[in-house]
């Protein structure tokens, strides 16, 4: 409490959880080629085909989106001989062209869903690196309801302060907000697994953490008798 400014400064902190219902999936092609256009057509080929395999799934083709999308001149190391103090000497040569590309979509959290776009993936003769991680379908809604209870426990707090010694809580002076998203999905973590055409459809059996929202405020109101 600032006796002097006849203001008290409060903070309030809230979390909210909800089950992760989306599960998102992404996909990372890469290679090499030996030119720039041979790059392209590979990468090209690679995505249509993975887009099909997950249109198979039962999941729209046009849900497939990219994230990511590089090609580079590649370069090797090549051994020229040695210095005056007989340590190896190197220049570099091309390479080829190396090319990425990073695709990612999402449906309804469902283990049966999740194992057969697995398995149709991995049957297809491509061999991506798969990850697949989790959030709520409504984090705006829930950061909402956060900030809300953030700003009621800090208001409720102040109260019971300023009422304690006779005194009532005037108007609101100011907010200050931050917050904080983090679940499975946000921070990174997840699963992540190279796919090659020996997966099986195995039956999946994943219970994903809830996916959380945390606000935070600090408010200051004026103190009136």
């Amino acid at each position: 409490m600032e006796d002097m400014e006849r203001t008290i400064r409060m903070k309030g902190r809230a979390t909210v959880t909800a089950p992760s219902d989306i599960t998102v999936i992404s996909l990372n092609i890469s290679g090499k080629e030996e030119s720039f256009s041979d790059a392209i057509e590979a990468m090209s080929k690679a995505t249509g085909g993975l887009k099909d395999l997950i249109a198979s799934a039962g999941i729209e083709r046009s849900s497939v989106k990219t994230s990511d999308l590089r090609v580079e001149q590649s370069f090797r190391k090549v051994k020229i001989g040695t210095d005056r103090n007989g340590y190896d000497k190197f220049k570099e040569v091309e390479d080829g062209f190396s090319y990425y590309q990073r695709v990612h979509f999402e449906f309804p959290t469902n283990d049966k869903v999740l194992s057969e776009v697995i398995y149709k993936i991995s049957s297809g003769g491509v061999t991506p690196r798969i990850s697949f991680s989790f959030r709520n379908s409504d984090p705006e809604g829930m950061k909402n309801k956060a900030l809300a209870e953030a700003c009621r426990h800090a208001k409720e707090e102040a109260e019971t302060i300023v009422s304690s010694v006779g005194s009532k809580l005037g108007r609101l002076l100011s907010v200050d907000r931050n917050f904080s998203t983090y679940s499975d999905y946000d921070d990174g973590r997840g699963y992540d697994m190279p796919l090659s055409a020996k997966c099986m459809a195995a039956p999946i059996d994943i219970d994903p953490e809830d996916y959380s929202v945390d606000q935070s405020v600090e408010m200051v109101w004026e103190i009136t008798d």
